[in-house]
């Protein structure tokens, strides 16, 4: 059994499954979701205690770990009424696994350390419920370096490799280089399925076909055949993937470093999420390909 007690917010998809990873680990959890259906799913869990504020939470748990949807979900839950900062002192490490704004990020870690002396970890991950699952995410880390140790099999239990990049910020840099990388591929492999289609070639072939030349990825493999067979049920939602998009294109413009690809696949989701497609997965935009569907 673990001896380390650990606090997580956000019970979403990927809240879920990285919760019941660790369970399974034999952490003790304490765990809180504004949406209290999030929590159900844990009621029967033996070492997994339901709590009703993010305060209660830090008032017992050195690591709190956040899983949430938005720069302003992790602001909340962290310097809100009910926030994290009413219990945190300097032992508290916030081990924050969303994907979020990085200059927010940088100044949340600066106000909770200036007010609570506690410490923040920037870990956003790739690679969906089921690699949380399974341990197998990858995880983009900014922070002190020396913290990062304290949180060191954390990681390591939820990660098959975790990198570590530097300050406060860094981690959600690297998350967006990722995500500038896998959701214009949404768009691609949604016009690779959509020209097969109009020729009638069998579409179910082509990862298996392509595996071994230049074409085949992880992408490849797992969004490919649900486009085909219009699997529109969620890992991920459409509207995440707009709202990364989203912070993509502000940092590029606080460099003035041209995107053009993620611009175009920006305005792709908009349009989707504007169809009311906005809770079905990323695969569903597909759609926009096929006017039968839309």
């Amino acid at each position: 059994m673990n001896n380390l007690n650990l606090g997580f917010i956000g019970i979403g998809l990927m809240g879920l499954s990285l919760v019941k990873r660790l369970s399974y680990l034999d952490y003790k959890i304490e765990a809180y979701d504004k949406n209290l259906e999030n929590l159900e799913p844990l009621k029967k869990m033996s070492n997994i205690k339901l709590i009703q504020n993010a305060s209660v939470i830090s008032k017992y748990n050195d690591i709190i770990i956040l899983c949430v949807d938005k720069t302003q979900s992790v602001r909340e839950v962290v310097f809100g009424k009910n926030g994290i900062v009413n219990n945190a002192n300097e032992n508290t490490i916030i081990l924050d696994l969303s994907t979020t704004l990085a200059n927010e990020t940088i100044n949340f870690a600066n106000q909770l350390n200036k007010q609570t002396g506690a410490s923040w970890i920037d870990a956003p991950v790739s690679g969906g419920p089921d690699k949380a699952l399974n341990g197998n995410l990858a995880i983009m880390v900014g922070g002190d370096e020396k913290v990062v140790k304290n949180v060191k099999p954390i990681l390591e239990a939820i990660s098959s490799k975790y990198t570590y990049f530097g300050a406060s910020g860094c981690g959600q840099i690297v998350k967006m280089i990722n995500q500038i990388i896998v959701l214009n591929n949404y768009a691609i492999l949604a016009e690779a399925v959509s020209f097969a289609e109009a020729w009638n070639i069998d579409a179910s072939k082509i990862p298996e076909a392509l595996s071994d030349g230049h074409a085949g990825s992880y992408l490849l493999n797992n969004l490919f055949p649900r486009m085909v067979n219009k699997n529109f049920v969620p890992k991920g939602y459409a509207s995440q993937i707009l709202k990364d998009l989203q912070m993509v294109s502000k940092l590029a413009e606080t460099k003035n470093t041209p995107i053009p690809m993620s611009l175009l696949t920006k305005k792709l989701f908009t349009i989707l999420t504007n169809s009311e497609k906005e809770n079905l997965d990323g695969t569903s935009i597909i759609k926009l390909y096929d006017s039968k569907i839309i």
